[in-house]
């Protein structure tokens, strides 16, 4: 398995209700962005994005999607909730399409900060992580030795 240097460009994380974790890997994420994805390439203005999967039980009142941008720092860090309940009832392939979705509408969010819009390609940038989750076996990870 390659690895990932400790100073990178995107950075993805996961807030999962405990019985979730073992079930949703977000490595291949981690993985397939960081190889195919260079934040320069579609301008200036986002130098680091940070992305959380949020997938918690309906009653869960304390984490709350949410994102917020740094012009100072040109680093965004959003999170998206996936529903429980389909997360629960997801087959992995069901599953690494509620995920591929959740992160593409993070995406999409980034629109919302017009200081970042103006010189950075938003739709460029979704296009090629498209691109990424539209390859045969993107998600397959090599084994460990």
């Amino acid at each position: 398995m390659k690895s990932i240097p400790d100073e990178r460009q995107i950075y993805i994380s996961g807030r999962l209700w405990y019985e979730i974790y073992p079930k949703m890997d977000i490595a291949p994420f981690i993985f397939a962005l960081h190889e195919g994805i260079d934040l320069t390439k579609y301008g200036e203005g986002l130098k680091k994005l940070y992305f959380t999967f949020l997938v918690m039980p309906p009653d869960d009142q304390v984490l709350a999607p949410y994102q917020h941008y740094s012009v100072k720092k040109q680093e965004a860090d959003i999170s998206v909730r996936i529903p429980y309940e389909a997360v629960v009832n997801a087959a992995a392939p069901e599953l690494l399409r509620l995920m591929e979705g959740a992160y593409l509408q993070g995406i999409e969010r980034l629109k919302s900060y017009t200081a970042l819009v103006r010189g950075f390609d938003v739709e460029w940038l979704k296009r090629d992580v498209e691109k990424i989750f539209e390859k045969e076996g993107w998600y397959e990870m090599e084994a460990v030795a």
